[in-house]
């Protein structure tokens, strides 16, 4: 027979991708967090600039102020000297006398204003030179009106006044021009942080659409998984309960077979051993009567023993006929035939047992009540065999759609995880109680008893 072609199947990805598509949600998580670390750097490092601009810029109007003060204070002093000059009328010079006394200190502090500035140094020291030479004329000016003379002219003062205000003013263009470099670096930088949040907050939101993307593959495939697994389930839970009816219709196959071949072995001994039996006693008791030497001592001995062992081989045939077949199941029910069970187990030994059997349960149908039958005889022999109990109470009854047995013994006990696995006769007893769905627990301990529960349906 020629072989069947089969279809070339899809290679598996690579390992190398296959890690590469579980980690890909993570590589994107970590590029959005890259980004996101990266926007709130860029705004945090754009927001110090911002801070230290506006700084910049409120020292920059302080320095001005302090300039224009300066020279305020200057056109103060020279309007009051000025004025005393004319009339010598001491009240002129109070202006004079005020601002005289905070121009040193506004110099000073205009000398730490421009310290730091590049290129200012050599202005600055011209600035303070004008200013202590208009600070002496005024104050030549003053000394002479004081002792009674009358400058002609002020031209030297006025000259100086005039430098010392060009200088201001070139000093006041240097601050201004400083402003708006600060100001123009600002906006610069504003503008190239923009660009960046643009950048970042539109790689970080594509990063979060793919992201999204993903995930929403991922429970898709987790989706589809689900409904395979389900799937799967469902054709996994098919097939036991397909294999489950199978071993069950297997087993009780095999126990009716099991049943049938105890049957035939019971008629086989009915029939032919039986025969056999009865055959042999009736010719033990015709050479008993025809010997002619009957009345010896040994010799009717011999017979009589021969009697009495012919005897008890036919009742030993039929207590196993009994075991193999029951006929008061067969003949009468359940209820009678666990009746006599009970009444032979009472004479045999030891153990009392008592027994509830409901009425209605002879009503059951040939292989349940075979089943319950053949799990009291072997709960009965199992107790015998290794209870050492000394009663043991037997229960039938019917509830709720169901046969129910219940076995209770007084006897040593066991532990069921132990020991169940080691005992045929519980494997043999379950595996008839669930041949037809039924339920079987025993409950045990040891030196506590032991209960075995048995319950069939009747459907």
């Amino acid at each position: 027979m020629a072989d069947t072609p089969v279809p070339d199947l899809p290679a598996p990805p690579p390992r190398a991708l296959r890690r590469l598509a579980r980690a890909w949600p993570h590589v994107l998580l970590a590029v959005g967090c890259a980004l996101a670390l990266t926007l709130l750097v860029t705004s945090y490092y754009q927001s110090s600039l911002g801070l230290r601009a506006l700084a910049q810029n409120r020292d920059q109007a302080a320095r001005q102020e302090r300039l224009m003060a300066l020279q305020m204070m200057l056109v103060d002093a020279e309007t009051g000297v000025r004025g005393y000059l004319l009339t010598a009328e001491p009240v002129y010079l109070e202006p004079y006398e005020q601002a005289i006394t905070k121009i040193q200190s506004a110099k000073a502090q205009l000398q730490k204003d421009f310290a730091g500035l590049p290129g200012v140094a050599d202005e600055m020291a011209e600035v303070g030179r004008l200013i202590d030479s208009k600070v002496a004329v005024m104050a030549q000016a003053v000394a002479a009106r004081t002792l009674g003379d009358t400058p002609d002219n002020d031209w030297e003062g006025k000259l100086v006044m005039d430098e010392l205000r060009g200088r201001l003013g070139q000093l006041q263009g240097v601050l201004a021009q400083e402003g708006q470099g600060v100001i123009g670096r600002s906006i610069e930088r504003f503008k190239l942080t923009q660009v960046a949040g643009v950048l970042l907050a539109g790689g970080s939101l594509t990063l979060l659409v793919l992201l999204f993307s993903v995930m929403q593959r991922k429970t898709e495939l987790r989706g589809e998984i689900s409904r395979l697994l389900a799937s799967e389930n469902a054709r996994l839970d098919e097939q036991v309960r397909a294999r489950t009816a199978e071993l069950n219709e297997l087993a009780r196959y095999l126990a009716e077979a099991r049943e049938e071949e105890k049957a035939r072995i019971a008629r086989e001994l009915h029939d032919e051993l039986g025969a056999l039996l009865t055959a042999a006693k009736l010719d033990a008791g015709w050479l008993g009567r025809k010997l002619p030497n009957k009345d010896d001592p040994q010799v009717a001995e011999r017979l009589a023993r021969l009697q009495r062992t012919l005897g008890e081989g036919i009742s030993l045939k039929r207590r196993i006929i009994d075991d193999l077949q029951p006929p008061l199941l067969k003949d009468l029910g359940l209820v009678e035939a666990l009746g006599a069970l009970v009444d032979q187990f009472n004479e045999a030994g030891d153990v009392k047992v008592e027994a509830q059997l409901a009425a209605g349960a002879e009503n059951l149908d040939r292989d349940r009540a075979l089943a319950l039958f053949r799990i009291v005889q072997e709960a009965l022999t199992n107790v015998r065999k290794y209870a050492a109990a000394k009663t043991v109470g037997l229960s039938l009854s019917l509830e709720s759609g169901a046969v129910n047995l219940r076995i209770e013994d007084d006897g040593r006990g066991f532990d069921p995880a132990q020991v169940a696995a080691d005992r045929h006769g519980l494997a043999g007893m379950k595996h008839r109680v669930q041949t037809y769905s039924g339920r079987f627990v025993v409950e045990s301990a040891p030196g506590k008893g032991t209960i075995l529960r048995v319950s069939i349906p009747l459907a």
